[in-house]
């Protein structure tokens, strides 16, 4: 498994950090709303594409926010890190959050986007079937949204927080470097989906502008985003196919990136 390298790249919103690694054909991996552009999936397809994962505005060290209103923005911000990264037409894995950034991209450009991985992708609302709240929640409440195995490290370092609630005289070891940056995105996610709540409302009519060949994952015990918004993806998205995979939740590419990596190799390498 290869490790990704961080970089920092100068942009109209401001200096965005970059994590690259591997060799091959370029790969774009868009992060969720976690944050996690270093994660057990894209370090595993760095063994077979050259992987870039920029960390969006607000998120990591990237500056910016401030200068990013919508999707619209984020749109266009992805535009101008391709171009100075000499990406053109690439394949572009996104996760949750980092997927209705795809989606956005792939519906305005669709000739900078070779192949589409979208995998748990929010974006669409189906009547009746929401994505959960994230807001306002506690880590442990989320958890049982993001990891279908509490025991996972990141699972278990949420709930330790959420029993810390601020008492230092509780002997609770908790790595910040960890959980702080889940707070932090919190903000720079609500810039973008809070009002309409994590979704688009013109994105579901304009998928059918993607030309890319579309992959739709879907972690079969999540239940933040409903099946039916990865559902919608595919039907509206012209011969995209939808995949399962059980035994993983929200963040499906840190629960189960042997998976997750063999389905995108598979699909991009097609």
């Amino acid at each position: 498994m290869s490790s990704l390298s961080e970089e920092y790249v100068e942009t109209d919103v401001g200096k965005v950090q970059v994590f690259r690694g591997g060799d091959g054909a370029p790969l774009v991996y868009m992060h969720s709303a976690a944050g996690e552009a270093v994660n057990p999936t894209a370090e595993k397809l760095a063994d077979w594409f050259s992987v870039v994962s920029p960390v969006f505005p607000g998120f990591g060290e990237s500056e910016g926010v401030d200068k990013v209103d919508d999707m619209e923005d984020a749109t266009f911000h992805h535009l101008d890190l391709f171009d100075r990264l000499g990406l053109d037409a690439v394949p572009i894995v996104g996760l949750s959050f980092g997927g209705w950034m795809a989606a956005e991209l792939a519906t305005r450009y669709p000739g900078r986007v070779s192949r589409l991985v979208l995998v748990n992708p929010v974006g669409l609302y189906i009547e009746g079937q929401p994505v959960k709240e994230i807001f306002g929640r506690t880590p442990a409440e989320l958890a049982e949204d993001m990891f279908a195995d509490q025991s996972h490290p990141m699972a278990q370092m949420m709930h330790m927080l959420s029993e810390f609630r601020g008492d230092v005289g509780q002997q609770i070891e908790v790595p910040m470097e960890l959980v702080l940056p889940i707070w932090k995105s919190m903000s720079a996610t609500a810039k973008l989906g809070w009002d309409p709540y994590l979704h688009n409302p013109k994105l579901r009519r304009r998928l059918h502008r993607i030309t890319a060949p579309t992959l739709v994952i879907h972690g079969a015990q999540d239940t933040l985003a409903p099946k039916a918004i990865a559902e919608a993806y595919t039907a509206e998205i012209p011969d995209a196919r939808l995949v399962d995979v059980e035994g993983g939740a929200h963040l499906l590419a840190l629960e189960k990136p042997d998976e997750v990596t063999d389905l995108i190799r598979e699909f991009v390498s097609s």
